[in-house]
């Protein structure tokens, strides 16, 4: 097993360790303070959510760089299926392209997918995971474009209502 006691190089944060910091929330710090720190600490990698972003994911991404941490990804894409998901699958695409972009101008790899719960009026999970495979066949191409890999997040099974219908 790897020591990091003293080498903090090959860790990454995910910023909702710190309570997802947005105005009125988490730590209270702005995207850079959070890359700072980590920088002060040689932490190299951080992940965000895309609320803290605020539209300045290009500015945030350039501040990562340039204090040495890397942008390992973005959490998290706009539920694809669900009763939580914009009305329309154009209105979600077109949401789900904006979170490639996002990653994308951040200088991230990867995009985290947590796919939403089971589509209301289905008759449960397969339906709304084929709901799901025609969301994600829509922006393939796109997110390739762009140097974004797409990483689907199995939940546990206790969130198949409303965040996941993707259980493993």
């Amino acid at each position: 097993m790897r020591d990091f006691t003293h080498d903090h190089s090959a860790l990454a944060l995910n910023t909702a360790t710190l309570g997802h910091n947005m105005p009125g929330a988490g730590a209270g710090w702005s995207a850079e303070q959070t890359i700072d720190a980590c920088a002060e600490r040689g932490i190299g990698g951080i992940v965000f959510w895309r609320p803290e972003l605020q539209g300045r994911a290009a500015a945030i991404g350039q501040h990562a760089r340039a204090a040495g941490v890397s942008v390992v990804g973005l959490c998290r894409s706009p539920f694809l299926v669900g009763p939580l998901t914009p009305q329309g699958r154009q209105a979600v695409v077109d949401d789900f392209r904006r979170s490639i972009d996002e990653t994308a101008d951040l200088g991230g790899k990867i995009l985290t997918i947590v796919v939403g719960g089971v589509e209301p009026g289905t008759k449960g999970i397969r339906e709304s995971l084929g709901i799901v495979t025609d969301r994600l066949s829509a922006v393939l191409d796109y997110a390739a474009e762009r140097g974004v890999k797409l990483a689907l997040e199995p939940l546990h099974p206790m969130y198949g209502g409303d965040r996941s219908c993707l259980p493993t």
